[in-house]
This record gives C-alpha cells, sequence and structure tokens, in this order.
C-alpha cells in the first residue's frame, strides 16, 4: 500500500515518512506535501492508495483538499489528523467520504494500526463510499423531497420507514487523560458486521467521533425492539473495541427516506442528553422527550426570561431569574439530576443565544462548565457555576457586540422574540430600530445568511413545537397564537420547515398516532 502524507509542518512529515512501522505492514510512503494545493499537484501520475493529511494548513487546509480530491479521485480513501477541539470543524468531512480520523496528539503505532485497520477494510470502502453517498443526498435540507425520492428510485431504493441509531465515542481521553485514538474504519466495520448479524439491513456512515446506522424498517419484524436490544449490546459489547467507551444514541421512528435531518438532529440531541447518564448509555429520542414532564413546564418559562437576560445585559436580572428558577425547581421536588438537565439546558439556551449574533464561546470554555455541572456534589454548587458562567457569556456578549453590525442584528432577533405574534414588517422593525430599511434588509442577508421574513417564520413554527408540546390547544389555536393568519399556510410552512405537519409532531414526540388536522 503507498500512502501519501499531507502536513505544513515539515519535521512532522519527515517523522511520519520514516516512521519505521510501515514495513511491517507492507507500506511504503511514496509523496510528501506541504498542503493541499501541493498534493493536488502531485496526483498527475500514479496514485497513492491511501492519503494521511492535517486539517489546517496554509494555501489549501485539509478540508478543500478533500472537496477536490473527491472530485477528481474519489476512490482514494482519506485520513484526517486533527486536534481534539476541532471535532466540530472535522465532522464537515463527512459527507466528503473521508475514511478515518486519529486525534492529535498521537503514538506511532496509533496511525499504524489505523491505516492497517484502514488497509483490513478495504474491501468495504467502495460500499461504504455508496452508504456515504446516501447520506449526503438525504440529509441535503437544500433539496426537495420529491428530487430525494426520484433520486433514490434511479438507484432502485424505495422510500419508507426507518429509524437512526448513531454510536459515539463518549471520550477522546479518559480522566486520567489517557489517549483513545477513534479508528472510525474500525469501529464502523464492527458495527455493520454487529448489524447484519442481528437481522439489521442497514446502511452506515461515518462521523469525527461515532458512526451512523439508518435501518429501514419496513417489513423488520419487531423493528424498534429488535434495534433497542442491537443498541444496548452496542454500548455493552464497546469494551472489545480497543478499550473505547461507546454510547448509544436512537430516533423517533419516521415514515420516510426524506426525513433523515430531523433524524440526525434528533440523535445529536440524545448525545447531548448522555452527559447526565454517563458512559456506555443507550438514549432512545422518545424516551428523552418524555421528561417534557411537569418540573419542566414549570421551568421552561424562566429558561426562556434568563436567555432574554443574558441577551439584556443586566446582570442583576440574571441572579434574580436564577433565584426564582430554583426555586421553582425545589418546589416542584426537582433532584439533582433534574437540576443538571435544567442546567445544561441553559447552558445551551445561552450559547444559542450567542450564535444568534454570530458569536461562539471557545471550545474549553464550553467543555468546561459542562464537565463542571455534571461533576458538582451539591445543587448550590451547579448554580453557583451556573451563574459564573451566565454572567461571563453576558460579558463576552457585550465586548463582541460593542460598536458592532451584529448589534443591530441582535436587536431585530430581540424584537422579533418579544412581539413574534403581532403583525411584523421589515419596515415596523427598521422603525423602531431607527435604521435604513435598505441597509437593515443588506445587514440581516449578510450576517445571518437569510432574510428578515424567514428569520420570522423559523421564531413562530420553533414557538409552535413548544406550545403543541406544552399547551392543550387545537392546532388552528397554535397558528394564531403564534401570529400566522391563515391555518393552511401555517401547516405548509410547519411541514417544510420540521418535516412533518403539527398534528403529526404533536403525537410523535408524545406519544401515540396522529390526527387529522384540527
Amino acid at each position: 500500500m503507498r500512502i501519501m502524507i499531507v502536513d505544513d509542518e515539515r519535521e512532522i512529515v519527515e517523522f511520519l515518512a520514516g516512521m519505521p512501522g510501515w514495513a511491517g505492514i507492507g507500506c511504503e510512503v511514496g509523496w510528501t506535501a506541504a498542503n493541499g494545493q501541493e498534493a493536488l499537484d502531485q496526483l498527475a501520475g500514479p496514485l497513492p492508495d491511501v492519503i494521511i493529511t492535517d486539517i489546517r494548513m496554509p494555501v489549501m487546509d485539509g478540508i478543500t483538499f478533500a472537496e477536490e480530491l473527491r472530485q477528481r479521485h474519489p476512490d482514494i480513501p482519506v485520513v484526517f489528523l486533527t486536534a481534539y477541539h476541532e471535532f466540530d470543524y472535522a465532522r464537515k468531512a463527512v459527507k466528503l467520504g473521508v475514511a478515518d480520523f486519529l486525534t492529535k496528539p498521537f503514538l506511532p503505532e496509533e496511525l499504524i494500526r489505523t491505516v492497517e485497520s484502514l488497509r483490513s477494510h478495504e474491501p468495504l470502502l467502495a460500499g461504504w463510499q455508496e452508504h456515504d453517498r446516501f447520506f449526503e443526498l438525504l440529509a441535503n435540507e437544500q433539496y426537495g423531497d420529491d428530487y430525494k425520492r426520484h433520486r433514490l428510485a434511479e438507484n432502485g431504493l424505495p422510500d419508507g420507514a426507518f429509524l437512526l441509531l448513531y454510536a459515539e465515542l463518549d471520550a477522546p481521553r479518559d480522566a486520567g487523560g489517557e489517549h483513545f485514538p477513534f479508528a472510525a474504519a474500525h469501529l464502523r466495520g464492527q458495527l455493520e458486521r454487529a448489524a447484519g448479524e442481528a437481522g439489521l439491513r442497514g446502511r452506515t456512515s461515518s462521523s469525527a467521533s461515532g458512526i451512523y446506522l439508518f435501518v429501514p424498517t419496513d417489513g423488520l419484524a419487531g423493528g424498534r425492539e429488535r434495534l433497542m436490544a442491537f443498541a444496548k449490546a452496542t454500548a455493552e459489547g464497546s469494551g472489545t473495541t480497543r478499550g473505547l467507551s461507546l454510547s448509544v444514541g436512537i430516533s423517533q421512528a419516521f415514515p420516510s427516506f426524506c426525513q433523515l435531518p430531523e433524524a440526525l438532529r434528533q440523535v445529536k440531541k440524545c448525545m447531548e442528553y448522555r452527559m447526565l447518564l454517563g458512559k456506555n448509555s443507550v438514549i432512545a429520542f422518545d424516551a428523552m422527550e418524555s421528561f417534557l414532564s411537569e418540573k419542566e413546564k414549570e421551568t421552561g418559562s424562566s429558561l426562556g426570561l434568563i436567555a432574554d437576560a443574558l441577551r439584556g445585559g443586566d446582570a442583576g436580572e440574571i441572579r434574580a431569574l436564577l433565584k426564582d428558577s430554583y426555586r421553582s425547581m425545589l418546589s416542584v421536588g426537582a433532584s439533582k439530576k433534574d437540576m443538571q438537565h435544567f442546567a445544561l439546558g441553559l447552558i445551551e439556551k445561552a450559547e444559542a443565544a450567542l450564535a444568534d449574533v454570530g458569536l461562539k464561546p471557545s471550545h474549553g470554555m464550553s467543555v468546561d462548565i459542562r464537565e463542571k455541572l455534571i461533576h458538582a456534589v451539591l445543587l448550590t454548587d451547579i448554580m453557583k457555576e451556573l451563574e459564573k458562567q451566565l454572567l461571563a457569556y453576558q460579558e463576552f456578549m457585550r465586548l463582541e457586540l460593542a460598536d458592532s453590525p451584529l448589534k443591530v442584528v441582535s436587536d431585530v432577533r430581540q424584537l422579533i422574540r418579544e412581539r413574534y405574534s403581532e403583525e411584523l414588517t421589515l419596515q415596523t422593525v427598521a422603525q423602531r430600530l431607527n435604521v435604513n430599511y435598505s441597509y437593515l434588509s443588506r445587514l440581516i442577508k449578510k450576517e445571518t445568511g437569510t432574510n428578515f421574513t424567514d428569520m420570522l417564520w423559523d421564531f413562530r413554527i420553533e414557538a409552535a413545537k413548544n406550545k403543541l408540546l406544552r399547551e392543550d390547544l387545537k392546532t388552528y389555536e397554535v397558528a394564531y397564537a403564534v401570529g400566522f393568519k391563515d391555518t393552511a399556510h401555517f401547516s405548509f410552512m410547519f411541514k417544510k420547515k420540521v418535516g412533518v405537519s403539527p398534528s403529526a409532531y404533536r403525537a410523535q414526540v408524545r406519544g401515540g398516532h396522529a390526527q387529522a388536522e384540527d
């Protein structure tokens, strides 16, 4: 097997190319390059069997290189070298058919073992690339359902019902700092083989820290029960996978392959909730959503108020609202785990508020607060850490938005949040903020990639989802409550953005069967 190594640090390239372990697995390094462009320039003649590349490089980074490589030579497998803080960035590579990921720093034998594992799964690579194209098609929300079904039919794949399972690495390092490299090819091969033995005819795709398993359920006897049993066996047996600790998330059942984007969001939420359950957990989205209990209903309004206070810049208001939330949680008998769940949800809302105005906290800050909340012993410790973090986020927002155009966009979002149920137009918002209408239109498009009307629809649909779950209102009552004047338009926009009708959404999340539209 001939290998190409791409990295902008010459010392690393020389070290990797000179590792004696290559000969032991029948490999040799035939090409080296300092960036993606230099690597592409060398691919005019004989081609490598595998490419090992860094992500962050000058001239052309690893992601762009992989995109170009896929267009020219889609069959060459790529292994990404990535720092842990780049994992979110590395997820973009999933659609590029990246074969494996290795986290820095790593030992030489880890890289040798990763390539050896990739080589042992070489007969499966062509099938995996076809699976990745399947995921890329269905996960792309820019494509309409009719187009997706047409493409599926062209490949002899009828649309149908499915469930999505996702097995994710619990942590790349344990509490003692021990390093666990993630070999996607090894785990993907194991998961695919185990699924086949369990009678699950699924398709797999890899992310930077786990593997998806897409399982069609039409004609599958005991589909959900079999998948749950398989998920538990996967989590319990993950100790055989080179000592890795895995947790598994399972989506709801969906009637159409076209609803894969929502299934992906669901398993992501499962992995977020995994923080409360610990390692080797199995989290079903249905069960997780059942936590929309009376306890959460009591505190739901507090979450929204605190998010607003974060944007308002009043530290005293944040402290007061946190005290009220604490009393509210205790009054409904909240346990420590309930309080942790609430606190983690609040951190997510705070970070969503930052994202609303184009801001993102550092990876270290985001991870650190979650670890503190999980390991806090006392309820007072949880609230103390929560207050400290929210005030830090508030100050971060204040400093970053000072004299910034993003402040105007933030004000627009705040107006929508406060008055979404009213008759809102860009003209009225511009007048209220005392800015030029045309300038505001261009600014929103530039900073958010969308327009004012879509921002308003998105917020109204999110508000409608909350009302459908938390209030006993008929569909038309929800429509009017969130600012829609036409129930047919409401149902159309809801299905367009959520994937199902309002009544079907309520039934799916609460459990039960969808009823006809009210």
